[in-house]
This record gives C-alpha cells, structure tokens and sequence, in this order.
C-alpha cells in the first residue's frame, strides 16, 4: 500500500501522481486530503511550492468520481444531484406544501424566524436579503399574490426573482423590486413608482402570469399599478417571492393565515396554487439555468466544483493538473473546463454546452458565466478558493456573490464544501470572509502566520543616488516609466525629491545588469510592480542583448534556439496585459530554459512552479509583506538552495497609481497626471524603507545587505558552502530533509502493512490449494 493510499486515495489516482513521481505526500496533502475526503471545510495555509494544489484536486476528483459514478448506477445522470431540498417527484410542490422562507437561500447577516414568515437584518451598510422555498411558473398562466408587514423603520424592498437571481433584489436581470424609497428596480435602474412605504404598512406582491406576465404591488390593499413587463428571455423561469432588507424586519405571508388586504380580482395566494403552478425552490435552481446549461445537463455534466484563481495563468496551470491527476479515472471520466477572460468566449461557451464537472477560471470570467446563466450552480459541492487571500483582497464582491448562489441545503456526503488554500490566510480580510462562507473550517497552518522556506536566503541591494551617482551616466541606455518626465532632471536638481527619485529608477536597472554580470545568473524571476514597468525593463535587458530595446513583445525573444539561451539577458514577460498566448509562451520559453529571465507582476506570478529556480528578484518592494512571501516562495522550492535579492531605495520613489479602468497616462505623462493623487493626478510617493520594516517583522529578522561589489554577506557565504555551494540545487546535494523525514516516519508503518500484506498472500494461497483439492 503506498504511502497516498493510506490517506484513503483512490488507486487510479495514486497511479497518476506516482507517475508524476510523487512517492510521498507533503505535508499539507498529508493533513488536508483526508480532512476533505471526510465531508469538512478546510482553510489550509502552507509554504509556497508546498503542493498545495494537490492537496485539493486529488480529494476532489476522488469525491466528484465517486457521485458520477453513484449517479450513473441510479439512472439519475440527467438529474440534479438532490442538495437543494429537492423532491423525486420532478420539483412539482403539492399546493397544501408549506410555503416559507429559506434558511438557505439567504444572506448569511440576514436571521429568518423558526416559523420562517420573518426576516431580520440588522447591519447599518448592507443589504440582507433572502427568497422563499417555493416559485411560480412565470409560463403557468395564472396569477399569484403574496403579503409582506414591514414591521419597524429600516428599508425595504419586496417583489420576485429567480433562484439564481442577486440575494440583493433588483439588482442584476433576474429579479424585480419594489422599494420603501418609492422606487422600482430592476438591472440596478431605480425609478420612481408608487408611493413610500414604511413601518406598518402592508405590500401585496403580485406575479401575473397571463399575457406574456408582468409584476406589480398594492399598498395597503390599494394597487399601485403595473410596474414591470416580464422580458421574453424569462417567460420560460421559475420566480419566487423574494424580500431584502438593511436594518429592518419584516413578516410574510404566503396565505397560510388569513390576508390583511383582500389579493386583486383573479389573485389567489401562493399556498393556494395548483400544483402544476407551483416549483420548489432545488426545481427552481435547475429551471433558472440557460440553455447552455440545460445542454449539459442533458448528460448529467454540470458543473460538481468551482475553483476561483486570481490570474490566468494559474488556472490554466490548475485545470492542467486536474487533467493530469485525473488521467486514469474512467467510466465515466472527469472533464476539466478552463473559463478565462482576454480571450474568446465563443469555445469556453461550447464547452459548457458539451459538459463539464471541474470549472475552473478567473473571477471575472467565472462570475459572467455564472450571472448569465451559462454556468449552473445547483449541483456544485465544492467551492474552492486557491490563492485565497489574493481573491478575497481584489475581487471579495465576486466570491460572495458565488457563494451566496450556491446550494447549501445538502447533509452529509451531499453538504456544500468549502476550501480556502493559500501560502497566507491570516489576515483580516480572509478571516472575515471565512466566517460568512465556511461551516466550521478546519484550519491547517503547518508553518504559522510568519513562515517563509528556510531554504530561501534573502539580501538587499540598498540603492542611493546620493552617494551613487552612476545615474548620470548615458550609457548602457534606461528605460523608466516617465513619471518625471516633465521634471528637471541633471546634475543641477541632484538633491531635489523628484531628482533622486528618478535617479533610483535609473540606478535600479543599472544594479540589475551588474547583479546578473557578477552572480553570472543562468535563471532568475524579476519581480516589477506593474505592467508597464515590466515592459520597461524587457527593453532594458533586450537593448543589454542586442535587440535593440524592443519592448511590450517586440524586439525580444524570437523563438527557441535549437540549443542553449539567445543572449546573458534574454528575457520575457508574464504580466496582465500580455495576452493568454503570449504569456503562456513566456511561462514555456523560461521554464524550458531558452531564455534567462521571467519579468512579471504580483498577480501573473501567482502558484507558478518552476523547479530548481535559483535567484528571484524584487526590483520593488511589494506594499504588503504577504506578497513578499509569496515572491520568493518561488525559490526554496523541494529543499533547493534560493536567493531571494531586493534592491530598496533609500529615498522615497514616485510611481504611478491609477485606479481609472482603461486610464493609461504613463504612456501620455503631462503636468497634470504626474501630479500625485491627493492634486488630482495619477502618483503617490512609494517609500519602500518603511515597506522593508513591515517585511523583516513579518520575517522576525533584519535582511542582509549585499557588499558593494555584490557579494554574499559573510554568513549566507558560509551557509551556501555548506549546503552545496550553488543556488538552485537540492541542500546537502541528497535526498531531501523532507523526504528523509517522512520516510523515517512511515517506516514501521509500511513494515507493518507488507507484513499484513505476506499474511494475506498466504491465506489466499491457503485457501485456494484447500479448494482445489476438494475439487478434485
């Protein structure tokens, strides 16, 4: 029994990763795969290049295998897996079914009463809102009247929506509201309709189903009038009643008890419906879908797991890994599906169309799919988000909005998973998320809030035009990113703020051509702060190779050699405004060794692992010490020997901010846009000595300087000799500590089993001979 399949993993999957040359778990596969594989939420924070991506795909594909496959024996591939309180009967409710509101299908800060007919949101900034258990045909062709009592001064708003709709009513195309401001909304438009409502005030709700159907309100039993025509596009839904509420309570009525108000001619209530009429709320998920989810739910293919990368790069590399776990698992096989933006929808579309069980995709692409319904929700169990804190810290609106759309109402193996994995997950904001989306995760920090590899060195280049005045030199050629290019820059403005600024950004490249000449770096990871200065030191290190400076893709790497790397400085850039192709070609071209250098950003270098990467370099600091970690997480990697240098400037550098979309003004810069933010322009003032401060806390030690020269400070020269002389191969020059550890601590544990394993042997034969003989 291999070490992987003590952990309960399957054998087709263990075949997969043995194949890959997996013969042990990390540790963070060892504690999280049977955490997952047992039903739990799991928050995992481990060290970067730890295999955290194993750790969720191999248990995921594993339970996602065992239901298809559970599903094909019943005969129920077409349908819905059953979490969302489902019935076999089709989803046709009786119309005596108690009709109340979810305690599912809700906000998390929104509290529903134990009879289920009063809702209550208490926070002072957000709306709280939740749907009822059961919907109406929009197609049925009869007419339905619902009541709400607004009982105390907060506000309001009241109507219809599908299952699949925004909790946050009126809001996106799916749902209708009617506001105690006097205001209808609908698609985020609020216009005026009716009147005001408020404490003690009853508002009937009413869904007319005839003649193409439309939505309208009473107030205190005297209509309002029409206020919404249904559009065609949902004639064909399921809507359910639906109310949201910030800092205010109110009480429904379905019409199990008697109406205040009398419903208009023609009404009947919702608990009064014909059977025919009425749809639970898991049949309303399922009907709310397009029709590219209804294809794929023709062979039972809807989605069982969404997985949320921050970049594009790092969900292609996931969904290949899923694909490469999941090789042997057959009859039936798992299909991965890659849904990324900047770049054509049409085949991501077609995919859906075809079935998939695995989505897995950036923020923006996902939520696309998923409010225009060609992504389909109601048979996902797993929600996982990789890379979590960088999620939660730039797109925290998507992830709740997901969530909030998820079915939750699954017990047992059929409960609703949630997974949180990342090299940090201990800061405010993931914490407070995890309280909205996580049932009583389990936490595995195998390192703690502070780890970083011990295998990663760390040194500093301190860059001080003041004393070094190289900046005035002409030659080699710089390229900055112009934010003092209206400034008067020279050896007359030497001490001037905007000077030594930008004499850092022109000395800061200088330093990176001597780091590369002295250190004669084969492979290094070049860290820049945006895009544009990625393409800004591309046309640095190409003009250094001859290129001729060409930048933003043009005059630089041409394409594999048929052996050994262009130039000492080839280089090329993995950063958000590349394209999907080109910057898979980047990732291809550095980590087959045709080129020496991968300039990126943050975000674009995110879970990429590049094995026995030797040098990673900071051209700036990043302004949170998380990212730091995550950085020169990508050395250090399986015990390898890692440089992780930082050229910080001693004075304060100003750079670009602008947080306008589409607003490039670096390529333009005038006097009005390198103005920093607080004078209208689009720069602040970086100061990356205090940036240093709040990274050695993080580390709980100072960092090195590097000498002039640029040699290793005295003890990390000592510590590389002693741990094989060369960055970028394995410590000690064996087998690794890891490794050895773990061997040492399965040991008896495999004696053990091969002992069992010759006992059995023995009885089988045994047996056998014994049968045979009583045969002949």
């Amino acid at each position: 029994m291999s070490a992987f399949e003590e952990l309960g993993v399957m054998p087709e999957l263990v075949k997969a990763v043995e194949e890959l040359g997996w013969m042990l778990p990390s540790p963070v596969q060892a504690e999280a795969i049977p955490l997952i594989l047992g039903g739990g939420d799991v928050m995992a924070a481990a060290e970067t290049g730890s295999g955290k991506t194993g750790a969720f795909a191999i248990p995921v594909l594993q339970i996602v295998h065992e239901a298809l496959r559970q599903r094909v024996r019943s005969g129920a591939a077409a349908s819905s897996s059953g979490r969302g309180g489902g019935n076999a009967g089709g989803g046709v409710a009786s119309p005596a079914a108690e009709c109340v509101l979810s305690t599912e299908d809700r906000d998390l800060h929104l509290a529903v009463s134990s009879d289920g007919c009063t809702a209550q949101s208490r926070s002072e900034k957000s709306w709280g809102g939740v749907r009822a258990t059961m919907g109406v045909f929009a197609s049925c062709g009869g007419k339905v009247y619902y009541e709400v009592t607004v009982n105390d001064e907060g506000l309001s708003r009241v109507g219809w929506s599908c299952s699949t709709a925004a909790l946050d009513l009126g809001t996106d195309r799916l749902g209708f509201g009617f506001g105690g401001t006097g205001k209808k909304s609908h698609q985020r438009q609020f216009d005026s309709y009716g009147e005001p409502f408020g404490k003690g005030d009853v508002i009937g709700c009413m869904l007319d189903c005839t003649g193409g159907g439309s939505v309208s309100y009473s107030k205190n039993g005297r209509h309002l009038g029409e206020a919404f025509k249904l559009p065609p596009h949902l004639q064909s839904q399921i809507f359910l009643p639906a109310i949201c509420l910030k800092n205010a309570e109110a009480t429904v009525n379905f019409g199990v008890t008697p109406f205040a108000h009398p419903p208009p001619p023609g009404f009947i209530a919702m608990t009064k419906a014909p059977a025919a009429w009425i749809a639970a709320a898991a049949s309303a998920a399922a009907a709310a879908t397009s029709s590219t989810a209804a294809a794929a739910a023709a062979d039972g293919s809807k989605p069982d797991c969404i997985i949320l990368e921050p970049a594009k790069d790092l969900a292609e590399q996931t969904a290949n890994c899923f694909t490469d776990y999941g090789k042997h698992l057959h009859a039936p096989a798992i299909r991965t599906g890659l849904f990324v933006g900047g770049v054509d929808a049409v085949p991501q579309i077609r995919m859906l169309r075809e079935g998939v069980h695995i989505a897995v995709g950036t923020p923006g692409r996902v939520i696309d799919f998923v409010e225009s319904g060609k992504i389909p929700l109601d048979q996902v169990r797993f929600f996982v988000l990789d890379e979590a804190d960088r999620l939660i810290a730039d797109n925290p609106d998507v992830v709740t909005k997901i969530y909030n759309r998820l079915p939750k109402g699954g017990t047992g193996v059929n409960r609703l998973q949630v997974l949180l994995f990342s090299a940090t997950l201990h800061s405010t904001e993931v914490k407070d998320m995890a309280a909205k989306i996580c049932v009583n995760p389990i936490l595995v920090d195998l390192k703690g809030k502070d780890a970083v590899p011990e295998t990663v060195d760390h040194v500093l280049v301190r860059v001080n035009p003041a004393e070094d005045r190289s900046w005035l030199q002409s030659k080699p050629e710089v390229f900055t990113d112009g934010c003092h290019a209206v400034d008067c820059i020279g050896p007359s403005t030497a001490t001037t703020r905007e000077c030594l600024s930008e004499a850092t950004k022109r000395l800061k490249q200088r330093l990176l051509q001597r780091l590369i000449d002295t250190l004669r770096m084969e492979q290094c990871l070049i860290f820049c702060r945006t895009n544009y200065d990625c393409d800004q030191l591309e046309r640095f290190l190409n003009s250094l190779g001859g290129a001729g400076g060409g930048g933003g893709g043009e005059g630089g790497f041409r394409g594999k050699m048929e052996s050994g790397k262009e130039n000492p400085y080839s280089c090329v850039v993995l950063a958000g405004a590349r394209s999907m192709d080109e910057r898979r070609a980047a990732l291809s071209a550095f980590k087959d060794g045709d080129v020496r250098f991968l300039i990126c950003t943050d975000v674009a270098a995110r879970g990429i692992d590049i094995k026995e990467l030797p040098y990673v370099i900071n051209m700036t600091l990043p302004d949170k010490s998380e990212d730091y970690i995550h950085r020169i997480g990508r050395v250090g990697r399986a015990d390898t020997m890692g440089l992780a240098i930082s050229l910080v400037s001693e004075v304060p550098e100003k750079v670009w901010y602008c947080s306008v979309k589409g607003l490039k003004p670096w390529l333009a810069p005038d006097a009005s846009n390198t103005k920093t933010t607080d004078k209208g322009g689009h720069t602040i003032w970086y100061d990356e000595k205090a940036l240093l401060g709040a990274i050695e806390t993080r580390l709980g030690r100072s960092i090195p300087s590097m000498s002039e020269d640029l040699s290793l400070p005295a003890e990390l020269a000592e510590r590389l000799a002693a741990g094989g002389d060369k960055y970028g191969q394995q410590r000690g020059g064996g087998v690794s500590q890891e490794v050895t550890a773990h061997l040492e601590q399965i040991a008896q544990n495999v004696q053990h089993l091969a002992s069992l394993e010759w006992h059995v042997q023995t009885s089988f034969l045994r047996l056998k001979q014994r049968w045979q003989s009583a045969q002949g």
